[in-house]
Order: C-alpha cells, then structure tokens, then sequence
C-alpha cells in the first residue's frame, strides 16, 4: 500500500513539475485549413517514389471507372479435347525402410546429466560428430555416437581420438 502511494505521488509530483516548466498544454482542435490527402503507389520490389507534389482529389461527380476484373467464362467443347488423353501409369509407392541409427557407448557413464551434456557439447564442437546422452537409470548417463556398422565404429573412434587426444582403444 505504501508503495503505491508512493508511485501515485511521484506521478503527481512530476505531472506538477511539467506543467510549471512547460506551461498548460493547449488541448483543443484546430481546424486545418485544407486537408491534406496522400496517395500514392508502389509496385513490389520497387522503393517508394521520391518526394512529389500532392495532386488534389478528382471530384466525387465524375464518371465512374471501368471494373479492374472481368467475369470470364471457358468454355471446353469435345472437338477442343485430343483424341487420346495421356493417362499417367499408376506408380507404385515404395515406403523406404526408416534408418534407425545403432547408438555406441564409448565412455564410461557420468554421475551427472549435466556433465555428459557439458562432454557432448565440447565434442561436438572439437570433431563435429553427432553425440546423444543416453539415461540408463538415475545417476547414470552414457554418451554415445550414431553408427552404421563395425568399421564406421572404428572410424568413428578414430577420428574422436585424432581429435582430441583422448585415448579409446580400451573401447
């Protein structure tokens, strides 16, 4: 409650302090003398043109435009269609097999998921590998890397190495 108070009184204090610095605002309508109407076009991808005099509006009692848009009517007879329509052969939908990646624990578990993650990003970022964290139960976090087969793990373990100087013969 105070604190509002206080907000309510700074506001008051500095609505004061402006109207005696800068006088009472003057908050009536004034009538210009003409209105001033812009138009102006733009095409897309085009900046918009430079500062040109304001034409004045064309009166309301002049004729009226042309429609922009025509209804159109297509008319198809027989004699306009080919004698044989090309029928496309049917194709037959082959659902390729989803490739599910084997995943490789190289290192031993972390304690700590924020850890592994912390070892993962600093991998990532030294050899470009795509890296997992894998949860085998609370306290236990493996990191891991994508393989295909048994010589894309040892490739894989290689360039880790290579990399970072870490050594992982002991697999």
């Amino acid at each position: 409650m105070i604190r509002l108070l206080g907000i309510l009184t700074g506001s008051a204090i500095a609505v004061a302090f402006l109207i005696v610095t800068l006088g009472i605002p003057d908050i009536t309508e004034h009538e210009s003398e003409s209105p001033v109407v812009l138009t102006t076009t733009m095409e897309a991808g085009r900046a918009p043109p430079a500062k040109e005099p304001v034409a004045p509006p064309a009166p309301l009692d002049t004729e009226p435009r042309p429609p922009l848009v025509a209804d159109i009517e297509i008319v198809v007879t027989p004699e306009d269609l080919p004698d044989e329509l090309p029928v496309p052969a049917p194709v037959a939908e082959e659902t390729p097999e989803p490739f599910e990646p084997h995943w490789y624990a190289f290192w031993s578990p972390f304690r700590s998921e924020l850890a592994a993650n912390g070892f993962v990003a600093q991998l990532q970022k030294t050899t470009g590998l795509d890296y997992r964290v894998v949860r085998l139960k609370p306290g236990v976090y493996e990191v891991a890397f994508s393989y295909s087969d048994d010589s894309d793990i040892q490739d894989k373990l290689t360039q880790i190495s290579s990399a970072t100087g870490l050594d992982l013969s002991g697999g």
